[in-house]
């Protein structure tokens, strides 16, 4: 209970240090509205659902929506903790426990994801949840049919689905557990041998995974049948996921490429959020299981093999926080394999070690300045450099407020043609001093004409406006505006990153 709570303590400690990231502002925006259930494709399209409902409980408004929904994802995530010291408890004992849930609490990995108001944290907590249900499942009263590990393993495969879709392939996790604690395998590799073997396996185990597949149908079963309404009855498209993230789609790389460049983010990743040492640790951990404990290294690997498979076989922009849904099972893995060897008591101070050389100057870096954070390269664009940061964003928020107003409307008046235009409205009151309008410009700058239309028919309206632009966005083609600029601030991201430009326009 200790560790729980040193574990939610570090998470919400000044959360809002890292300021605010594009997808959080378009969570807390469906959140907003998922509970007036006015809107069928919001309340039944899969893809980040859960973390919808989930933020939307605490209703928060406005200004408060970052530090109501990331402590509200912080608050999850002890869900996650709790879970991998359970299940490290089951397999190995108290000693591969504790080891588990101290590498957890103290992750930078999981710390940095689980204060972002986003689906990756929940994803990664069921997915731990589900992990340790399916070992308890194979364990139990197989020869039931109405048995209670398969049902809550079949609602936690629904909820894990309705989390994120790249939960969707932990959802063989049950399966696995059978394939590795049921029936003992054939000495024999003919297939006629494997052949009986899968058929015993079905055979003991035919009453509970029926349970909980058939559970696991009911639960997704409203959200398959808004999709199947959609798409075939109404002949509808319904987005699901973004293309650009699925390399089929994007047709940039060779399949083999998209694999290899993966690895070596999810190498990357590892060795700079985890740290050299911890990192190969969890390398020969795993080596040290496989001699030592086979079955529980198999079924640890694979349920590893099922949550990383999505990203890194079809994502061609893999994002850092797509991998935390494999990163607890790897504490149980260092918590087992650790707990097998003599002098404990040099474990738990090398483990102490790690923590007070590593992890906490991580830590006091994220509540205080994250911009000191050693990240990997692809985190220091998404969260700090690009135009889906906060940073910049902020800055000229607090400067917006401060300048003259426009007539007639009594208000500063400024037009959002920035990345992420949206999430200004978390830290500008909608009654305040400041009118904010974002014109869509299309993700190829398709309706730059609309938008020019619209800055012309704001000038010929009001006395004074501003223009709130990023020149480098390559999605805004600017000389498209027949107007005079006057510079009043510009706000540079850390790491050379897109500048927001501050503007005053006046007719040409």
């Amino acid at each position: 209970m200790v560790l729980l709570l040193v574990g939610i303590a570090i998470r919400a400690h000044n959360i809002e240090s890292l300021p605010p990231f594009n997808d959080e502002s378009h969570h807390i925006r469906r959140a907003e509205d998922i509970y007036t259930f006015t809107n069928r494709d919001l309340n039944l399209t899969l893809g980040k659902l859960l973390s919808y409902y989930w933020l939307g409980l605490f209703g928060a408004q406005r200004l408060d929506a970052i530090f109501i929904g990331r402590t509200a994802t912080a608050l999850f995530s002890l869900l996650g903790l709790a879970a991998t010291f359970a299940t490290a408890r089951l397999m190995f004992g108290r000693t591969a426990a504790f080891i588990a849930l101290l590498l957890a609490v103290f992750s930078p990995f999981m710390i940095f994801f689980d204060r972002l108001a986003l689906a990756d944290p929940l994803t990664a907590s069921i997915g731990m949840l589900l992990v340790g249900a399916s070992y308890k499942l194979v364990h139990s009263n197989h020869n039931q049919w109405w048995n209670a590990w398969a049902i809550v393993v079949g609602l936690l495969c629904g909820l894990v689905v309705m989390a994120k879709l790249l939960g969707l392939s932990v959802v063989a996790v049950p399966v696995l557990a059978v394939m590795v604690y049921g029936e003992a395998r054939p000495v024999k590799r003919d297939l006629a041998s494997v052949r009986q073997w899968l058929l015993n396996l079905w055979r003991s185990y035919r009453p509970v995974l029926i349970t909980t597949y058939s559970v696991f149908g009911l639960t997704i079963l409203p959200f398959i049948w808004h999709i199947f309404d959609r798409v075939v009855i109404s002949n509808t498209f319904v987005p699901i996921v973004n293309n650009n993230l699925i390399n089929g789609a994007a047709e940039e790389k060779s399949p083999p490429q998209v694999v290899i460049d993966n690895l070596a983010m999810l190498w990357e990743t590892h060795w700079e959020l985890h740290g050299p040492i911890l990192f190969l640790t969890m390398i020969l951990a795993a080596g040290l299981l496989i001699w030592k404990r086979k079955p529980a290294a198999l079924f640890l690997l694979g349920s590893l093999a099922l949550a990383w498979s999505l990203s890194i076989f079809v994502a061609a922009e893999l994002s850092t926080r797509y991998l935390t849904l494999g990163v607890l099972p790897t504490f149980v893995i260092v918590g087992g394999a650790l707990s097998l060897l003599p002098r404990r008591l040099l474990i738990f101070a090398a483990v102490g070690a790690w923590i007070g050389i590593f992890a906490i100057p991580f830590i006091v870096d994220m509540w205080n300045d994250p911009v000191q954070l050693d990240l990997p390269e692809r985190d220091r664009w998404e969260y700090f450099a690009n135009f889906s940061a906060g940073y910049g964003l902020v800055e000229a928020a607090d400067d917006i407020e401060k300048l003259p107003r426009s007539q007639p409307s009594g208000r500063v008046n400024v037009l959002g043609l920035v990345g992420s235009c949206h999430q200004l409205r978390l830290y500008l009151d909608e009654n305040g001093p400041v009118w904010l309008e974002c014109p869509f410009f299309g993700w190829q700058g398709e309706y730059m004409d609309e938008v020019a239309a619209t800055v012309n028919q704001r000038l010929s309206e009001e006395s004074i406006v501003y223009l709130l632009v990023e020149p480098e966005l390559p999605f805004t083609d600017l000389s498209k505006l027949d107007v005079r600029w006057e510079l009043v601030g510009r706000y540079p991201r850390p790491f050379d990153g897109m500048v927001v430009e501050l503007y005053r326009i006046y007719e040409d």
